[in-house]
């Protein structure tokens, strides 16, 4: 069965993001979404045995109003990393060492105007419209985690991410 075709309306405004649970746990190799508490990929696993077993990925709410409608979509790694700015154990570790900082990510996204492109699941059966591609379309937009380190004053977390584009 073929996947919709994307669907990007002019432009979206984010209301709110849930920053409390944005990360998953999924196979190194087929990025397959596992338990949190289970072991490595099944599939994945028997072929190469010497593959680290997980990797953590972003799993980003945002509830957004187009010109015409509120909806809930989800942006996983990619989108996400294009909003926040780093990969998602360096957005964990920052948060996890400062107080708020998450919920304040999230106060920094809302009112965000970006051009998304929007997609539903391959297979069909997600809740939510999948977010393909970020555009924001604000005249210096920075990645959020550049605003928390001017807040919280610290810029060694995710400066790695920052040199390698």
């Amino acid at each position: 069965m073929p996947s919709p075709s994307p669907w990007t309306p002019p432009f979206c405004t984010i209301l709110s993001a849930d920053t409390d649970n944005l990360a998953y746990r999924a196979c190194s190799l087929c990025e397959r979404a596992l338990p949190d508490l289970g072991g490595p990929c099944s599939l994945c696993s028997r072929r190469n045995p010497s593959l680290p077993p997980t990797k953590l990925l972003y799993r980003l709410l945002l509830s957004i109003a187009t010109s015409d409608q509120v909806l809930v979509v989800v942006a996983f790694d990619r989108a996400a990393r294009a909003l926040l700015g780093c990969p998602v154990s360096d957005f964990l570790h920052f948060c996890s060492a400062r107080d708020g900082a998450a919920r304040t990510a999230g106060q920094l996204l809302e009112g965000e105007m970006c051009r998304l492109t929007l997609k539903a699941s391959k297979k069909g059966n997600a809740e939510h419209l999948r977010v393909v591609s970020v555009e924001p379309l604000r005249t210096g937009f920075r990645p959020v985690i550049h605003s928390l380190r001017e807040i919280y004053g610290d810029g060694e977390s995710c400066v790695n991410f920052d040199q390698a584009f």
